[in-house]
C-alpha cells in the first residue's frame, strides 16, 4: 500500500463574468465539486490542490502535476482538471486531488462531472447536470431541471419545486433519495432491481400495475415528469 504520510496544498482561484443564462462547465478527476450562488453575473471559482506522498517533495511534486485549464467560448465558462501523468506509476508513489467551491449565479446552466469524489449543489435554478463515478451527488432548495447519475454512492435530491422541465435521476449503487414540497405536482416513475420503493410519505395515486420495484403515479393531479432508476440501494420519497 502506498505511504501518503505527508501532504500538501495549493490555492487556485479565478472570478469571471458571466452571460445571463450562461453555461458553467466543470470537469474533475479526483476530488469533490461543491456549487452555490454567488453575487450578481459572477463566478468566483477556488480550486485546493492537495498533493500526498511519502515526502514533502513527493507530495509537492503532485500538486505540480495538476493542471486547472480554463476557457470561455460565447460567454460560457468551462474548467477542467487535468494531470501530467508522464511519471508513471500512481502520481511516481504520490496522490493528488483537486476540491473544487464554485460560486455562480442562481440561474447559470450546471454540467458538472467528477471521478472520484462527490457532487453538492444548493439554491441553483438553472438547468443541472451532474455525474460521477465514485461519490455521491446531493442538492438541496433546487428548482431548476436536474439530471444526476452516478456508479457509487447515492442521489439525494431535495426540491423547492417541481421544475417544469422534469427530473432525472440514476444511481448503479447506493439508493435514490426524493424530497419534494407536499403540494407540489409531479408524474413520478419509479424503478429499482435491488432495495425496494419507499413513497409512503406523499399524496401518490398510482397508475397502472406497481410493486416492490415499480411504480408509476401522479402526485396532486400530476405535473412535470419525474425519472429515477437504481439497481441497489432502495428509492424513496417522502415530503418536505
Amino acid at each position: 500500500m502506498a505511504d501518503f504520510r505527508e501532504q500538501e496544498t495549493a490555492e487556485w482561484r479565478k472570478t469571471y463574468e458571466l452571460q445571463p443564462g450562461g453555461r458553467v462547465e466543470i470537469s474533475n478527476i479526483n476530488g469533490k465539486i461543491d456549487v452555490m450562488p454567488g453575487n450578481g453575473n459572477s463566478v468566483e471559482v477556488i480550486a485546493k490542490k492537495v498533493g500526498q506522498g511519502p515526502t514533502k517533495e513527493g507530495a509537492k511534486a503532485a500538486i505540480d502535476r495538476i493542471q486547472i485549464a480554463e476557457s470561455v467560448t460565447d460567454g460560457n465558462l468551462k474548467i477542467e482538471t487535468k494531470v501530467d501523468r508522464s511519471g508513471g506509476g500512481l502520481f511516481n508513489h504520490s496522490s493528488g486531488k483537486v476540491e473544487y467551491t464554485v460560486r455562480v449565479p442562481a440561474n447559470a446552466e450546471l454540467k458538472l462531472s467528477t471521478v472520484n469524489g462527490g457532487v453538492e449543489i444548493a439554491g441553483m435554478a438553472g438547468r443541472i447536470n451532474a455525474e460521477t463515478t465514485n461519490g455521491g451527488i446531493k442538492a438541496r432548495d433546487i428548482t431548476g431541471m436536474i439530471e444526476a447519475s452516478t456508479t457509487n454512492g447515492g442521489v439525494e435530491l431535495d426540491l423547492s419545486s417541481v421544475p417544469t422541465g422534469g427530473v432525472k435521476l440514476e444511481c448503479t449503487n447506493g439508493g435514490i433519495r426524493l424530497r419534494l414540497p407536499s403540494d407540489a405536482k409531479a408524474s413520478i416513475s419509479a424503478r429499482i432491481s435491488n432495495g425496494g420503493i419507499d413513497a409512503q410519505g406523499v399524496n401518490l395515486q398510482t397508475r397502472g400495475e406497481s410493486s416492490n420495484r415499480r411504480l408509476d403515479g401522479d402526485l396532486n393531479g400530476g405535473g412535470p415528469r419525474i425519472s429515477l432508476e437504481g439497481t441497489n440501494g432502495g428509492i424513496r420519497i417522502t415530503a418536505r
